[in-house]
């Protein structure tokens, strides 16, 4: 099965994910990150609007190649589903 780690992107810096998560498919590894972009924009509500239009969800592959990017604005439809 693949690795794939799910990175933070924003306007404070890189959060890189040290360890990865192993997962069938990038279909897979998309929901696991928006599972991730769910409990940050829960943890970061308070946030000032111009902060958190900058969050990116990036997803890397094994070979530590981004493969999937998930801009804030994909992530906040996801939160009012």
């Amino acid at each position: 099965m693949p690795r794939y780690y799910i990175d933070i992107r924003s306007h404070f810096g890189i959060n890189e994910d040290p360890s990865g998560v192993d997962l069938p498919d990038i279909s897979a590894a998309r929901t696991e990150a928006l599972k991730v972009a769910e409990n940050l924009l829960k943890s970061w509500a308070g946030m000032s609007p111009e902060y958190g239009s900058e969050v990116v969800i990036e997803i890397v592959g094994e070979d530590l190649r981004p493969v999937l990017s998930i801009p804030c604005s994909e992530m906040e439809f996801v939160q009012r589903e």
